[in-house]
């Protein structure tokens, strides 16, 4: 591209002073430089003191079968990993984040969603955090976690946990529920349950934590109900925690300023 500016810039009869030569050049560097996304990374790696982040992109020919889920995911791994398998960290998003562009809602997820919290924890592990622009659906996560395997081998796939709030706590849930055998612990956070759901003895050998903000409307209630719920069908391993005080967006930056809440998770496996 340079090359064929210079070519043109010196058959033209006008004259250009070297200042003026670079400066176009540079204009048209900028022009062709990195995307938003791309610059997002960038910033967000030269922040980072533990992981790297980095774009994930679905190929075409799987992009038609995902539903809402956008093209590009992120990835984040430990920048001194080591040779082992490493557990996943999947982290599904609010319905805040419908309508903003993959770098928007990366950069909020290095400062209040599930990038923040892996940073945080300062833990060998993966996270996975897809995209979309609609309800989480299991069938496309499915698929979406299928393929992200298939790229990562080096995933522990008995050690693989699914955390979410708001309408990631309602898609944790549903994904929990339709594939309990995928995951080896979970914590939806600040969702609503409108009525009481069928099949909760498909949960009963998966660990979950239930989290939720003390003053989050009809939540608490929500949540504790279906924790209640739970108990009673025989669940041994579900735990309830309510913010003191919080509403829903300070529920959500407690939930993923949860280091504890990493340690639980990572204490279990699938046998």
């Amino acid at each position: 591209m340079f090359t064929f500016i210079l070519r043109q810039l010196f058959l033209v009869k006008s004259e250009f002073s070297l200042v003026t030569v670079l400066a176009l050049i540079m204009h048209v560097g900028t022009t062709f430089a990195s995307t938003p996304l791309d610059a997002t990374v960038k910033q967000i790696n030269a922040d980072l003191q533990y992981l790297q982040v980095e774009a994930f992109d679905f190929p075409a020919s799987l992009a038609s079968e995902l539903g809402a889920i956008k093209t590009t995911a992120f990835v984040a791994m430990p920048i001194n990993a080591s040779t082992k398998k490493l557990p996943l960290l999947i982290s599904l998003h609010g319905g805040g984040g419908k309508n903003w562009t993959v770098a928007e809602q990366l950069a909020r997820s290095a400062k209040v969603k599930g990038l923040a919290l892996a940073e945080k924890a300062n833990r060998e592990l993966v996270l996975f955090a897809p995209n979309s622009s609609d309800n989480w659906d299991p069938v496309t996560l499915n698929l979406a976690l299928d393929y992200f395997l298939k790229q990562h081998p080096h995933v522990d796939t008995k050690r693989m946990y699914l955390i979410g709030h708001s309408m990631g706590g309602t898609g944790t849930l549903a994904w929990a529920l339709a594939n309990p055998e995928r995951f080896a612990a979970i914590s939806p956070s600040g969702f609503r349950l409108r009525s009481k759901l069928e099949d909760i003895d498909r949960l009963l050998e998966l660990p979950i934590w239930l989290m939720v903000g003390a003053e989050d409307g009809m939540r608490p209630s929500d949540v504790y109900g279906f924790a209640t719920d739970l108990k009673k069908a025989g669940h041994k391993q579900v735990g309830y925690t309510a913010f003191p005080g919080a509403n829903h967006p300070q529920a959500n930056a407690a939930f993923f300023g949860s280091v504890d809440l990493v340690e639980w998770l990572l204490s279990h496996s699938k046998k």
